[in-house]
């Protein structure tokens, strides 16, 4: 009903990474590399440490998480024991938790992709249910790099967007069902 943002930032509330940690642990710092207005870095800030960036400032001037504008898709692995490095040097991430930009899939695969090619130990990504299905995936991303875990949000939650949020809007019903998608490097690897 909204026209699409340009850079497909559509806000996931509070409450999805508050139900994600929940159901999953984190250890060491966190990054959120599409991290709009903070909602994710937010709720990790209160468990421990954690930064974010996007390709664009949506948070105010002096905002002490916001480690800057950076492009994500251009990030490079960097020691294997110490994870990326962010726009900053003294800080690394050691995991990755994000809602990236979906772009008809091809986006969100690709952050996916990134993230597991930079981080040490867990990728975890706030995504539509639909992502989970289709033959394109199922014989690529996931056939590659099976998920480790996969959460339902219940109940379902709004995703506006953020220019919606930040004009004063508020989030209604969601009409989309959202899932967090994990990846954890640190899980011993079984065969079946």
């Amino acid at each position: 009903v909204w026209e699409r943002d340009p850079h497909d930032w559509y806000v996931e509330p509070l409450a999805a990474s508050e139900a994600l940690l929940t159901v999953e642990r984190f250890i060491g710092p966190v990054w959120d590399p599409c991290c709009g207005q903070g909602n994710i870095v937010k709720t990790f800030l209160a468990h421990g440490s954690a930064a974010g960036t996007d390709i664009v400032r949506r948070v105010p001037d002096g905002t002490p998480w916001f480690a800057g504008e950076f492009d994500f898709m251009a990030a490079k692995p960097s020691r294997p024991d110490s994870g990326p490095y962010l726009p900053f040097p003294e800080w690394h991430a050691t995991n990755i938790v994000m809602n990236p930009p979906f772009f008809r899939a091809k986006g969100a695969e690709a952050f996916i992709r990134k993230a597991i090619e930079i981080a040490p130990a867990k990728v975890a990504a706030f995504l539509d249910v639909r992502f989970l299905a289709g033959h394109e995936r199922a014989t690529g991303l996931f056939a590659e790099h099976p998920p480790s875990r996969v959460w339902i949000i219940t109940p379902r939650v709004s995703c506006p967007p953020g220019r919606y949020l930040a004009a004063g809007g508020k989030a209604g019903n969601g009409s989309s069902d959202w899932c967090w998608i994990v990846w954890d490097k640190t899980a011993p690897i079984t065969s079946t």
